[in-house]
């Protein structure tokens, strides 16, 4: 049953992904099967809920069928769709296979195998998980529902409504815990594992769109090789399924806003709308492309696209509160009200502190700075990917607002800073390693490389000039 109902979620993934966008690449359609399979099941699940229906495996597949027998319908009626993409695959650039290229890849699916073995093998022991998100998708599996799940109902169970409770937590994750166990799983590790794994495939996908083959593996391995994001996807917290929504979101905006490529903004916001859905701060990264999209609109002049795409972006937010406050789910949240220079030092010191970390994130803020540095030139002559540290710098600018206006009762600013802060910046990680992959000047760089690499090809190319 696990393996029917998972396949279902990749087979109602790629029906979905082609149906936004027949531009693109074999390994994003790949890597986003998963991810937005399941996202978009989890809202089938909480449509179900509030209708009344009963959540269970039953319901979820039919549901996903009933999904998958539409956009099989629409292919048929639009083949043309299909062969088009098809055609459109086909003519990409392919991969030179050189012993770079072949040692970067390989080394990537040695720790993508490793670190799913070890996700598989180990049951759920994060406190996060076992009283949290895990415990929740265990009960809404046992007794169908979320809106009335005794977690949140039974008096006995009051510290659900108090700060920082669980209940308030976007369902994304839970609702997809659910899901596995309704088919069966022992564990509900495997949505990590396959999200993480779903990363790296799409990662390299969108990164080969603006970097060479070569530079693009080595980008995919380091991404998926930081220490404390490695660490971190063999558990079942939030972080690093958020990371996966949050950063390939962000990746497609680009995608789209640098290749011009209309559906690919579409993709972005499918992602970002289940970045949302994972956890509420996502809003950090659905605000910043937003402000991206208004600067574009008002250089562009077109403002329909833009206010249609902000919509959906905060649409998960806005729609969870109303669920929350409907069915009298809300927890208690309380915000600083004044401005208080002591709570903004400890935050710009305790941030530093992880930017400087070597044992949290390896190389990957030393690299990104040594890009922007050495990319100062291309960025004032060439505007070279402004736009995407724009959205870099604008999503950190906002989550670190976020933290400031959040008054933590039930822990201190520092504690939350080396805690949460610290999971937060995986979803900057697969960004960082972005930028530095396709930045102008690595791209020269790389470039020469590939001559050295591939000299017969060299050779070739002066002899047709």
């Amino acid at each position: 049953m696990i393996y029917f109902g998972l396949s279902t979620t990749v087979l109602l993934g790629i029906c979905v992904a082609l149906s936004i966008s027949q531009r693109l690449k074999l390994p994003e359609v790949v890597g986003l099967a998963f991810p937005v399979g399941i996202g978009l099941q989890t809202f089938l699940m909480i449509l179900l809920d509030v209708l009344n229906i009963r959540i269970t495996a039953t319901s979820v597949l039919t549901g996903s069928w009933l999904a998958i027998a539409a956009a099989a319908t629409f292919f048929y009626l639009r083949r043309d769709l299909l062969r088009g993409w098809w055609r459109y695959a086909g003519r990409l650039t392919r991969p030179k296979i050189s012993w770079l290229w072949l040692l970067s890849l390989l080394a990537t699916g040695v720790v993508l195998v490793m670190i799913f073995d070890k996700t598989m093998f180990f049951p759920t022991f994060d406190t996060d998980s076992v009283r949290g998100f895990n415990l929740v998708g265990k009960v809404v599996a046992h007794e169908g529902t979320l809106k009335n799940c005794s977690l949140f109902t039974d008096p006995n169970h009051w510290e659900m409504h108090g700060p920082g409770s669980y209940m308030t937590y976007t369902p994304l994750l839970q609702l997809a815990y659910a899901y596995v166990y309704m088919l069966g799983a022992a564990t509900s590790k495997i949505v990590s594992a396959l999200l993480y794994v779903s990363l790296a495939v799409a990662f390299y996908g969108v990164t080969s769109r603006f970097a060479t083959h070569t530079l693009t593996a080595l980008a995919t391995f380091f991404t998926v090789f930081t220490p404390e994001m490695l660490a971190f996807s063999a558990m079942s917290g939030t972080n690093v399924p958020h990371a996966v929504y949050a950063s390939l979101g962000i990746l497609f905006f680009v995608a789209w806003y640098y290749k011009k490529i209309p559906s690919l903004l579409w993709v972005s916001a499918a992602l970002l709308i289940c970045n949302s859905w994972t956890r509420s701060e996502g809003v950090a990264f659905a605000g910043a492309a937003c402000c991206v999209m208004l600067w574009y609109s008002i250089r562009t002049k077109t403002y329909r696209k833009p206010f249609l795409f902000a919509a959906l972006c905060l649409f998960p937010t806005v729609f969870w509160q109303l669920f929350l406050k409907l069915y009298n789910m809300e927890g208690v949240v309380t915000f600083v009200r004044s401005w208080d220079s002591h709570r903004v030092a400890v935050e710009v010191t305790e941030i530093w502190q992880l930017f400087k970390s070597f044992t949290y994130y390896g190389f990957t803020f030393l690299c990104f700075l040594i890009a922007l540095l050495s990319n100062v030139w291309a960025m004032v002559k060439k505007r070279d990917h402004l736009a995407t540290l724009a959205l870099i710098f604008l999503a950190c600018l906002f989550y670190s607002v976020l933290i400031y206006l959040v008054d933590y009762t039930w822990d201190s600013l520092e504690a939350v800073l080396r805690s949460s802060y610290k999971r937060f910046l995986f979803s900057f990680v697969p960004l960082l390693w972005f930028y530095t992959a396709a930045g102008y000047n690595m791209r020269w760089l790389f470039g020469k490389v590939d001559d050295f690499l591939y000299p017969l090809d060299r050779k070739n190319t002066k002899k047709k000039r």
